[in-house]
């Protein structure tokens, strides 16, 4: 049996070893199905004074001076998801730097898992891919949405994503209301599947989600 190899990014106000040590409980329970979580910083700093309410305060001092966003939906370097702006600035760099980063990879990735921010930057990075070959066999997505940037609208016409997909979809989210990650799995992934938990802005860890985990991973082994 060949383990799988998946590329991960984190949410907004995380880092690579923020989002590493947010999923810990999560790599235990696939480490029979999983080689290795590769974990990636976005390119982008965030200035420590924006109080955005996508926040980890369970992340450690160190951490804390090294937060990172994919992108800001305003010119003052904030960032809110729920906002429909006109500026997306740092997005290009974004998608350059992680494009370049898996076209540099010896051993291909096999998945992708994505989280909050990083969730909605994911499904924008696979339309690029969606006319010649997705560098992924599978996506996972936990409180994805719809990024609000005009000029990410063009991105989502006619968008139907043709990759094996589970959406994690917290109920009590107060970050990303769940609706908003059903309707982006709904609308722009074919068959997508759904993890629903009563839970708010994280990774369910729970017998059940298990359950749904490794019968989604043991279709690519």
């Amino acid at each position: 049996m060949t383990l799988l190899r998946i590329l991960c990014l984190h949410g907004y106000r995380q880092n690579g070893n923020i989002f590493r040590e947010k999923t810990g409980s999560f790599r235990k329970l696939l480490k029979k199905y999983v080689a290795e979580f590769v974990y990636i910083d976005a390119p982008h700093l965030i200035p420590i004074q924006d109080n955005t309410n996508e926040q980890d305060t369970g992340a450690t001092a160190s951490n804390r001076s090294n937060e990172r966003g994919w992108w800001f939906s305003s010119c003052d370097q904030t960032y809110d998801p729920l906002a429909t702006t006109s500026c997306d600035q740092g997005f290009e760099q974004s998608l350059e730097y992680v494009m370049k980063y898996i076209d540099e990879q010896q051993i291909p990735f096999d998945g992708l898992l994505a989280f909050s921010q990083g969730a909605a930057f994911a499904t924008l990075l696979l339309t690029r891919f969606a006319s010649t070959k997705y560098p992924f066999r599978f996506v996972i997505l936990v409180a994805s949405f719809k990024s609000g940037q005009e000029q990410h609208q063009f991105m989502y016409n006619n968008l139907q994503i043709d990759l094996p997909s589970l959406h994690v979809v917290g109920l009590g989210d107060r970050v990303i209301p769940c609706l908003m990650s059903e309707n982006l799995a709904n609308e722009y992934y074919k068959n997508a599947e759904i993890l629903r938990h009563d839970g708010g802005h994280f990774i369910p860890t729970t017998s059940e989600a298990k359950l749904t985990y490794t019968q989604f991973l043991e279709r690519f082994l």
